[in-house]
């Protein structure tokens, strides 16, 4: 992870460096919750809404087609762990 994001570093302009950046610090942390443990569930709906409040601040640099793919994969993603978030990524990509 650490190595992809210095690659993207060198590319493109600071700002969409950062906003990659952050997108895959949010990634770790959901790939660190994603497990068969309910314990988990309540994380992940928070993180949930994390990841959709940071699709929304980057939509104007991703457009609406990036945003709504975003969404939906981080949806197919979680399905299995939490359906609730599946179902709330899927209701904002449907906004896009």
């Amino acid at each position: 992870m650490l190595l992809a994001a210095f690659l993207l570093a060198g590319c493109g302009t600071d700002d969409d460096a950062t906003m990659e950046t952050k997108f895959q610090e949010m990634d770790f942390k959901i790939a660190s919750m994603e497990t068969l443990n309910s314990s988990y569930t309540n994380n992940l709906e928070i993180a949930t809404g994390q990841y959709i409040a940071l699709v929304h601040k980057y939509d104007d640099e991703l457009g609406a087609k990036e945003a709504h793919r975003r969404l939906v994969e981080k949806g197919d993603e979680l399905g299995p762990y939490c359906l609730q978030c599946k179902t709330t990524l899927y209701a904002e990509a449907g906004k896009y």
